[in-house]
């Protein structure tokens, strides 16, 4: 193996498990925005419950389609939807929102800083491939990333924000492995989803290992090359692929 490739939400940085709490919180917070410049808006239970059901649709057409929907252009018509007209500030303010929500539970997964440093001194390159959440631009997983000072350790990172694109799609398992100049044979796929993870890189032609999370959906017909639930057993993991 030349390479190795990972995840970030949950394998790398953990964030939520309940993605339904800082969800509810962004939509009434951005509901207050809104409020702050505009005449007319429905109640706030209305609003909200327009917010989810779009939401929900959002991820179904990611989920089906394989591809990214910005929430940048998500909240731009929302705003029209509601007969708002378009508004760069306010959209702004909801970017950060939405981002914002998901910090209260941002945690370094124990052991990534030591892990990234060995398997870079060990002479591996390091790509990211990540499904952005809620379609966020890719400035703001890459500001978590700085934080944790993981940045550092990575040759190149693939936001499906950039491409529009989200895993399973094996187009952007392709992109990221063109940019780290290697072919798939010579790679493995770090991740902690089955579907997303596992599923999309096996299609793609990479070794897949499932990083254990609490953040997890069962799928018995998707089965990992290896799974590591503690990084001090990555290295030996990867002379075994």
């Amino acid at each position: 193996m030349k390479a190795i490739v990972f995840d970030l939400g949950h394998t790398l940085i953990d964030y939520y498990v309940d993605w339904r709490v800082p969800e509810n919180r962004a939509i009434s917070d951005f509901y207050s925005v809104i409020s702050e410049n505009a005449d007319e808006l429905p109640d706030r239970s209305v609003f909200a419950k327009t917010l989810v059901h779009e939401l929900d649709n959002a991820r179904r057409r990611r989920r089906v389609e394989m591809i990214e929907i910005p929430l940048y252009t998500f909240l731009g018509e929302r705003l029209k939807q509601f007969g708002l007209p378009f508004d760069e500030e306010v959209i702004q303010k909801g970017l950060e929102i939405f981002y914002g929500a998901l910090l209260e539970h941002r945690k370094l997964i124990p052991g990534t800083l030591e892990m990234l440093h060995n398997i870079k001194e060990n002479g591996y390159r390091v790509g990211l491939i990540s499904d952005v959440a809620w379609g966020l631009p890719s400035y703001f997983p890459k500001r978590d990333m700085a934080f944790f000072k993981l940045d550092v350790y990575f040759d190149n990172l693939v936001f499906s924000t950039d491409v529009g694109l989200r895993k399973p799609n094996p187009k952007i398992f392709h992109i990221a492995l063109e940019n780290l100049g290697i072919e798939a044979q010579e790679a493995v796929y770090v991740g902690n989803n089955l579907q997303a993870d596992i599923k999309g890189a096996h299609n793609s032609g990479l070794k897949a290992v499932l990083k254990k999370s609490n953040y997890f959906f069962p799928d018995d017909s998707i089965v990992p090359d290896a799974y590591v639930d503690d990084w001090s057993e990555l290295e030996s993991i990867l002379d075994a692929l």
